[in-house]
């Protein structure tokens, strides 16, 4: 058990992270940088490191795709895990805050993935909610016309996708982010293979130095893409919430607030759908 599961824990700085045999640092970006601090950096083999700054942890992301064959794989961050622990999940915060220290004194666990990946096709976080669409979500964070580009390249490029992303983008208020998962090799393969061919081919499109504030443009809109994926193939979701280690102190939203914003910002999108 755990010979064919690696989750990657990406990290562009040296940091302390939790134990496991399931878990597989890997430095990002290590092809812009003589530093090194991970045995894994995702410069080595088939490899996207030096376009870092703009794709963010996917550099890894395609590095696993590229150069790892386990049955099961996943992508956490070196500030984000997911909280398998956590009670009353379906209550709580999508991610919730801990002191590093706090953090790593408590032994790091998993369920039992293979069977959990059974009865699932994927591991996410849970979904936040918003009081408008996803689109408007994106326009207000970040670059509508890099919206209106991925829309113009799913339809050209991948037809069969343009009903999931009209779904996601228009008529929902919620989704999943991060960039984690956890899922088997089909879905993990099946996801890359769509996910970086319209991203190369919106890299093409964009002009980054147009816009530096928002230069890491392809993480973010992986983040949304995989929420398509997801409606697409109709995957069966088990969201997890997520925890996050910090160094400094960070008030935690109580599981009642947050159930009763998310219950208000679902009300509100339904009264504008009217």
């Amino acid at each position: 058990m755990g010979k064919n599961i690696k989750i990657l824990i990406c990290a562009h700085k040296d940091s302390r992270l939790p134990q496991h045999e399931y878990f597989y640092p890997i430095q990002v970006g290590a092809a812009l940088t003589n530093v090194r601090f991970f045995s894994a950096q995702d410069h080595t083999g088939e490899n996207i490191s030096g376009r870092n700054p703009h794709f963010c942890e996917l550099t890894a992301h395609y590095w696993a795709w590229k150069n790892l064959k386990y049955d099961i794989i996943g992508l956490n961050h070196y500030r984000r895990f997911f909280d398998f622990d956590r009670s009353f999940p379906s209550f709580s915060p999508d991610r919730s805050f801990i002191d590093t220290n706090s953090f790593l004194k408590e032994k790091y666990c998993f369920p039992n993935l293979e069977y959990l990946l059974n009865n699932y096709d994927i591991i996410l976080p849970p979904k936040r909610h918003y009081p408008y669409n996803v689109a408007t979500q994106y326009a207000i964070s970040h670059i509508v016309n890099d919206l209106h580009l991925l829309k113009e390249i799913i339809q050209e490029t991948t037809p069969g996708y343009a009903g999931a992303f009209d779904t996601l983008m228009y008529h929902s208020n919620a989704y999943s982010g991060y960039n984690m998962f956890i899922t088997k090799r089909k879905h993990f393969d099946e996801y890359s293979q769509w996910l970086f061919s319209v991203l190369f081919q919106l890299e093409k499109r964009v002009k980054l130095s147009a816009y530096p504030d928002q230069a890491r443009l392809f993480g973010y809109v992986s983040e949304r893409l995989i929420n398509v994926y997801c409606i697409k193939h109709r995957l069966k979701i088990k969201y997890v919430p997520v925890i996050m280690p910090l160094e400094e102190t960070f008030q935690n939203p109580s599981n009642l607030l947050y159930t009763l914003r998310r219950l208000k910002n679902d009300f509100i999108y339904k009264l504008t759908e009217l």
